[in-house]
């Protein structure tokens, strides 16, 4: 084990004390965790579109669709929306889109005609594994200034907020106290 990685069985470390400061607006945007989260994952969107865009003729979400159908191959449009986070009518679209470029096929599933799964074809798996070579060139470059500690330590922070953010989804704003 690294000498900066605290042992497995430590208990998590105290909150970081909120700045005060930060009180006095009603929200504090700039600190507001989940809007840092959508800047930063904005910020690396717009990078990645910048390129996929004009090379493929996807937009954002038919490129988190054609991601999510090259890493999952088979599923439903109902299970690619909940994936990429798309509601039905957008994913749709981005998969009537996919489709027209050529880079979907849809197939009916032979139990349930009802059911259409869908999967990549031969250009679809080239423009994903393209797109996905400058995906993770940007996430390295994300990643390079963190030290091995760090990027453990955030991955698990980022599994928390996942589980947290599902919980919350789930229970929705009627489930929260206010402050």
């Amino acid at each position: 084990m690294p000498e900066d990685a605290p042992p497995e069985d430590a208990p998590p470390e105290d909150p970081a004390p909120r700045d005060p400061a930060l009180d006095a607006s009603p929200l504090a945007l700039e600190a507001w965790l989940p809007y840092r989260l959508f800047i930063v994952s904005a910020r690396v969107a717009g990078v990645l579109e910048g390129y996929y865009g004009p090379t493929y003729g996807l937009t954002q979400a038919s490129w988190r669709t054609l991601a999510v159908i090259g890493d999952r191959p088979g599923l439903s449009a109902g299970e690619i929306a909940r994936a990429a986070g798309l509601d039905q009518f957008a994913t749709s679209r981005t998969i009537a889109h996919l489709m027209k470029l050529g880079f979907a096929e849809r197939a009916s599933a032979t139990r349930d005609r009802r059911r259409a799964s869908l999967s990549l074809t031969r250009a679809g798996t080239g423009a994903f594994a393209d797109i996905a070579r400058l995906a993770r060139g940007i996430e390295d470059t994300l990643e390079s200034g963190l030290s091995a500690a760090e990027r453990r330590a955030l991955d698990g922070a980022l599994a928390r907020l996942d589980e947290a953010s599902a919980a919350l989804a789930a229970r929705g704003w009627r489930g929260l106290e206010p402050r």
